[in-house]
């Protein structure tokens, strides 16, 4: 069953194909890249004003979803998705889960953790719908399965509030 809705969802995305969508995507997937993501957080680390927990609970949530999802493409082996013309070069590691939204999931969850209480509601659906976008651009790029999306995409919150959780003991001891 979940094969079946992965290649629908994989379907109706080809279908969506058009220059413009093709550069929208193609620019959007790199806010789930560790290109992108360490260096903002390392330079989260440098800012002024910034410490304890707070100084690390970004760089601790990228590197624990990162880690963790290239284990488990060791570990799965699944090949990508190959029904439909790719819009960029395929990567050469396995597909589940995708490394892109668990990565923007944990990082962009590290950072609203760290938000006051007031402010999260504020800044809640704008990092989701940043996660989000990242998710459908590995589908519109077809170089994710869609259950990988989401895999990943559960797998880089539950490691940004576990990230979170240990530092808060670790601040208590």
């Amino acid at each position: 069953m979940i094969a079946t809705i992965d290649a629908a969802l994989l379907d109706a995305m080809a279908g969506l194909r058009g220059p413009v969508l093709d550069v929208f995507f193609s620019l959007v997937t790199w806010a789930g890249s560790l290109w992108l993501l360490a260096p903002a957080a390392l330079l989260f680390v440098a800012a002024a004003g910034v410490n304890g927990r707070a100084r690390i609970l970004p760089v601790l949530a990228l590197a624990g979803a990162s880690l963790t999802c290239h284990a488990l493409k060791i570990a799965t082996d699944r090949p990508r998705p190959d029904a439909h013309p790719l819009v960029q070069a395929l990567p050469a590691d396995a597909s589940f889960p995708s490394a892109h939204s668990a990565q923007a999931a944990a990082f962009f969850t590290a950072l609203w953790l760290l938000l006051p209480p007031e402010a999260r509601r504020r800044w809640a659906m704008p990092l989701v719908a940043l996660v989000a976008i990242v998710g459908v651009s590995r589908l519109y790029l077809q170089v994710h399965w869609p259950s990988d999306v989401f895999v990943g995409t559960v797998l880089g919150v539950a490691v940004a509030f576990a990230a979170n959780y240990f530092g808060r003991l670790r601040e208590t001891a």
